[in-house]
């Protein structure tokens, strides 16, 4: 059971990374949903269709890239460290160990939270929002 929930949760992972994120719709009649870019949406309420085809590929690949480079900050670094600090704790002492743990809860609680609020910044600041026409 675990092992099936940990494969879903890697699955969702893996399509959101490489499919890209979800974009949410809103309806003239006030209904809400999320669909990917490219999907078709019909609205349950009104029946109007919603094409998220329509959205220019370039606005959307400058996003979905400012979104992967965020991704790619947070993880980097971290993982350089273990790189590094793991084979030397193994071969030359603990201690190289209890570094990569301060390095990495230093890294969480005083990086991780400027870097969050730059990033959110910048993909708001720079995030269009599109005016999409039922079919």
């Amino acid at each position: 059971m675990a092992r099936r929930a940990a494969d879903s949760a890697a699955r969702a992972y893996h399509a959101c990374f490489v499919r890209g994120f979800r974009i949410t719709l809103t309806c003239d009649c006030g209904a809400m949903t999320s669909a990917r870019y490219g999907e078709r949406w019909t609205c349950p309420e009104c029946g109007k269709s919603w094409d998220t085809s329509h959205i220019p590929r370039e606005d959307y690949d400058r996003l979905l890239r400012s979104v992967r480079r965020y991704r790619l900050l947070v993880l980097g670094p971290p993982l350089a460290f273990a790189a590094v600090l793991m084979p030397l704790a193994v071969v030359v002492g603990v201690q190289y160990a209890l570094l990569l743990f301060l390095l990495l809860l230093g890294w969480g609680l005083l990086v991780m939270p400027k870097l969050r609020s730059r990033a959110t910044a910048h993909v708001m600041r720079n995030a269009a929002t599109w005016k999409l026409s039922p079919e």
